[in-house]
């Protein structure tokens, strides 16, 4: 059951920017390594881990639409890609559980908009999404995310900086996005946390492949 969330939505209704933006480390087993080694993306492993994240952490399942509190149960990520030009572009594709056929989608979708000649856009009939920048040349200490409606600013957008290799640990920045009405500070902090548990457990599973 979701848990009520209005007169949080009610206080920050009144905003201009009823957003929160939190910039933390992450630190976790050395999933880039492990991913190499099997000739994955790794950053399709740590995509994975975000959605896998966004629909164990609960808080960040909610949306608002048309002013009302929705809950996603079918997720679809939308992220960025250098397309034609140099020029950003978004690869969008529903999230599959299982990692291989999360890693065909996306494979297939990302060249796709690498060979895209306009700027892809994601259907909006719904909140069903989830928001993600990939930064792999800075480590970051902060950014701010465009939004079109600061009303209706309920989908999460989370940047992800440079990896950064500590021992046998990976380490690297993540700014968190989210409706002050939805998201706490707290729920940002067990975003990250669950996050660094999902990634130990892909690096041990690409180890075993």
């Amino acid at each position: 059951m979701m848990l009520s969330r209005q007169s949080h939505l009610d206080f920050f209704a009144s905003y201009d920017s009823p957003i929160v933006n939190i910039t933390a480390d992450c630190r976790c087993h050395d999933f880039v390594a492990s991913a190499k080694t099997q000739r994955v993306p790794p950053f399709a492993v740590l995509l994975h881990a975000l959605a896998t994240t966004s629909m164990l952490v609960e808080p960040f399942r909610r949306r608002l639409m048309g002013g009302r509190l929705t809950r996603v149960e079918h997720l679809n990520v939308s992220y960025t890609v250098i397309g034609a030009d140099n020029n950003v572009n978004f690869s969008t594709f529903q999230f599959h559980e299982p990692f291989a056929q999360f890693l065909a989608c996306y494979l297939a979708d990302r060249e796709e908009a690498r060979q895209a000649t306009y700027l892809r856009r994601a259907s909006m009939e719904n909140r069903d999404y989830l928001f993600v920048t990939c930064l792999p040349w800075l480590a970051f200490t902060a950014i701010q995310h465009p939004i079109a409606r600061f009303g209706d600013c309920s989908i999460p957008n989370i940047a992800v900086g440079r990896f950064k290799r500590e021992g046998e640990d990976v380490s690297f920045p993540i700014a968190i996005q989210a409706h002050h009405g939805l998201v706490d500070g707290l729920h940002i902090s067990e975003f990250i946390t669950t996050l660094a548990g999902v990634l130990n457990v892909a690096a041990a599973e690409i180890c075993d492949a």
